[in-house]
């Protein structure tokens, strides 16, 4: 309480005011409590940098994923490596936000309306059988909404890859853990997507990062695409068709799961094991904002 208040405060006493100033400090309470709460709400559903928030529409949950530094790729010895993994080479990448998982078939759903999945077992399984083309409309919708804040798109090959590694770590599969417990392959799924976020996530808070479906990122697909990556944000956009996908699948074996490993696809082919997951940078574009100043009520 403010030294002005306080003046008001013994003023009133001695002059009998004190009943109504009792009402208007009610009021005055009240409405800090209200504009609080609408404060609180409106920081957990707008994206703020440096924090995870919501969608209330779609409900997707977004994480907050500090950028940096790390080896992109897998070495010759590696088990299970393929030729387009390497050579190893150092990236980063800026900060971003990134889906906690994949988009479900109901996030889908409150904007697209029509649900194209194979497997339509339930609301949280993945969006499946979609494009990628499908995921830049989803991702159009979005920045319609959010002009000035945040720029939804699908995650570059770096982004994903840096993700999945936990910030760049020389591991594997996401979560440190055997790939059984954290991931839903050709081994556990039954041929057969199923909810997501229902194994255990990694350290960033990521589920599904490794199987259940393919997710789709920016980049085109060129073997070569490691030899001609920038050190700073690379990513790879030609006139080719066929577009980098990540993450191996239900129907896969634990070679296709790993972190570092790559997939490609027509953009325009719509699998019941291809989904995704959006990114989201914040909209450098965006005006200075300014919070307003809240004029007292009396």
């Amino acid at each position: 309480m403010n030294v002005f208040f306080h003046r008001i405060l013994l003023l009133a006493i001695f002059c009998g005011w004190l009943p109504a100033l009792r009402a208007e400090a009610s009021m005055i309470i009240e409405w800090e409590r209200l504009n609080a709460a609408s404060t609180d709400r409106k920081a957990d559903e707008e994206p703020v940098p440096g924090k995870n928030w919501t969608d209330s529409l779609t409900g997707i949950r977004f994480v907050w994923i500090h950028g940096g530094c790390f080896q992109m790729g897998s070495p010759p010895w590696k088990e299970g490596r393929e030729h387009d993994e390497g050579p190893v080479h150092p990236v980063c990448v800026g900060d971003y936000w990134l889906a906690r998982h994949e988009v479900t078939q109901e996030q889908w759903q409150a904007i697209m309306r029509v649900n194209p999945s194979l497997f339509q077992k339930g609301e949280t399984h993945p969006l499946e059988q979609a494009s990628w083309i499908d995921a830049e409309v989803i991702s159009s919708s979005l920045n319609e909404r959010f002009k000035g804040q945040a720029r939804f798109r699908l995650p570059t090959e770096a982004e994903w890859e840096f993700a999945c590694r936990e910030r760049g770590e020389d591991i594997d599969f996401a979560g440190r853990d055997d790939p059984r417990r954290l991931a839903w392959s050709q081994e556990n799924s039954l041929n057969s997507s199923h909810s997501v976020g229902t194994l255990r996530p990694n350290r960033l808070g990521l589920s599904d990062m490794n199987g259940n479906v393919w997710e789709w990122t920016q980049d085109n697909y060129r073997p070569d695409a490691y030899a001609m990556h920038p050190e700073h944000n690379p990513v790879i956009v030609d006139e080719g068709a066929f577009k980098v996908i990540r993450g191996g699948s239900w129907k896969d074996g634990t070679h296709a799961l790993r972190c570092a490993n790559r997939g490609f696809e027509r953009h325009s082919a719509k699998r019941s094991d291809i989904g995704f997951r959006l990114a989201a940078v914040v909209d450098m574009e965006s005006e200075d904002k300014r919070p307003p100043l809240f004029e007292i009520p009396f």
